[in-house]
């Protein structure tokens, strides 16, 4: 049986509340881990929109929901791509390529520079998540709308030290 953590990391600040070595960047690949943020607090979780497109990401209130918990496989050069329970390994969480290129989908599972994450461990115990495709300067964020029950999309946004922007 996979077991399910809380993972809280995600949105320039993520968490993964475990007991796995998460400095060596070493996955439990029979986990399945929930993504938190430190703006949000571990009531609101990285979900897919269940809307029949299914490609959406969004922070949802926290549940027992298949499209809120992870799977972090391993790829190449310290790299991992990010598969949804509900989805299973043939969608996987990418930046949309769209000349904006700073919307989060779910998109068909490949050889994508947008689908390879690196989680960066960070001093507070939360973890920073950016793409090969666009580097180190932009990390997974929440949008921050000033209303915080709405504050629930996602998106690159240009690294730094904020919580959520």
């Amino acid at each position: 049986m996979k077991k399910i953590l809380i993972l809280p990391v995600l949105l320039l600040y993520f968490s993964f509340a475990n007991t796995i070595n998460l400095f060596a960047q070493e996955f439990d690949q029979n986990t399945y881990y929930r993504l938190t943020t430190k703006w949000q607090g571990e009531d609101m979780s990285l979900d897919v929109v269940n809307d029949g497109e299914n490609n959406k990401l969004q922070l949802s209130k926290a549940g027992n929901y298949l499209a809120q918990y992870w799977k972090i496989t391993p790829l190449e050069n310290g790299y991992h791509r990010l598969t949804s329970k509900w989805l299973g390994e043939d969608m996987s969480v990418d930046i949309l390529n769209d000349g904006i290129n700073n919307k989060l989908e779910m998109a068909k599972t490949g050889k994508y520079t947008g689908q390879f994450w690196k989680i960066t461990p960070l001093e507070d115990g939360y973890y920073r998540l950016t793409t090969l495709w666009q580097g180190d300067d932009n990390a997974l964020d929440v949008v921050n709308d000033g209303i915080i029950i709405n504050s629930n999309w996602l998106k690159q946004e240009n690294t730094g030290d904020n919580i959520g922007s």
